[in-house]
């Protein structure tokens, strides 16, 4: 072999020295290039997770929404028998005592210009009324009595009732009170609920029964007379038995929804009328035999003006002489009305 050919031959192994070298050494590179990358990217991920994350809003929570089919409406407390459970039952009893009607005297004077508590009853309840005489007595007006829904423009035909009556009373309590309490409840003109103006038969009707005997005959009075009946035991703290609250709560369930009590006028003030009544004196003093002096239209009128009261046949109850109030019926034909 020639020179020349010689170093041509080393200069071509020189050459794929070379180009053998850059290869190795570009794959002996490439792997850990790669292994850096992702060295990196788990550097970057552990530095992440240590260092604090910022908090994210949440959103509020929003109310839900309940199906109407799904709503349950909570129970409401019934009204009435709250009222009825204020009552404290007990069995009737006198104590003891027998009752006596000269026990609770009725129709007090009262401050007011010499009016008595049935005279204003009679004002406070009228529908209309616009004069009174000297002595208080309605001269005009209107009643409408609530028991039986009858109306009546003259006040001899009104009867001041006792919501609880005084027998009743006397047996629900009261028959241990002092004088002064029996006397306070007999002319509790503080209380609307205590004193009533209302028919006289409907009063002669009801006599001394409790709501288990006897109910005003107009079914609409059936809520305020439970209402009013209750309101009068719980101030006076009488008691009531089982049978008188089993009808009271069959009266409350005929109250609509929206009840409320009708409004009195127990400040109201009809003008005073002055009325020379000497004629009527001197027909009284004439002593006429076929005229009783003093006859009175009603046993209201009768109590109003002090009449006194006898005992009947029975001598268990008072009343007055029938002479001398003819409106009123003699049941027992003992010659003694209006007995209580």
């Amino acid at each position: 072999m020639n020179r020349r050919n010689i170093g041509l031959a080393l200069a071509a192994l020189v050459v794929l020295a070379v180009l053998a070298g850059v290869v190795t050494n570009d794959e002996s590179n490439r792997p850990a290039e790669q292994q850096t990358v992702q060295d990196q990217a788990q550097d970057q991920e552990q530095t992440a997770a240590a260092q604090p994350q910022p908090e994210v809003a949440q959103p509020e929570p929003q109310p839900q929404t309940v199906p109407a089919d799904d709503a349950r409406p909570q129970p409401q407390a019934d009204p009435y028998e709250a009222l009825l459970a204020r009552l404290t039952i007990a069995p009737e009893s006198d104590h003891g005592i027998d009752y006596d009607r000269g026990d609770y005297p009725t129709w007090n004077l009262t401050e007011r210009s010499g009016c008595n508590v049935r005279e204003l009853v009679l004002i406070a309840e009228a529908s209309s009324i616009s004069e009174v005489d000297q002595g208080c007595t309605p001269i005009d007006g209107i009643w409408l009595s609530w028991y039986d829904d009858k109306a009546s423009g003259n006040p001899s035909d009104i009867h001041v009732d006792h919501m609880v009556p005084l027998a009743e009373a006397h047996d629900s309590g009261a028959a241990r009170w002092s004088p002064e309490r029996k006397r306070d409840f007999a002319n509790d003109f503080d209380l609307p609920a205590a004193l009533t103006a209302v028919s006289a038969a409907s009063n002669r009707d009801k006599r001394a029964d409790d709501p288990a005997e006897w109910r005003p005959p107009r079914r609409a009075a059936w809520c305020q007379y439970a209402h009013d009946w209750i309101a009068v035991k719980l101030k006076w703290s009488l008691t009531a038995d089982r049978d008188e609250v089993d009808a009271l709560r069959e009266m409350l369930q005929t109250c609509p929804a929206n009840y409320q009590r009708p409004p009195e006028r127990p400040d109201r003030r009809p003008t005073v009328v002055f009325i020379d009544d000497q004629p009527q004196q001197q027909d009284a003093a004439s002593g006429d035999p076929e005229t009783p002096v003093g006859v009175y239209a009603s046993c209201d009128d009768a109590e109003a003006a002090g009449l006194e009261r006898r005992r009947g046949s029975s001598g268990a109850s008072r009343g007055f002489p029938a002479e001398l109030v003819p409106s009123a019926g003699d049941g027992d034909h003992d010659g003694v009305v209006c007995e209580q």
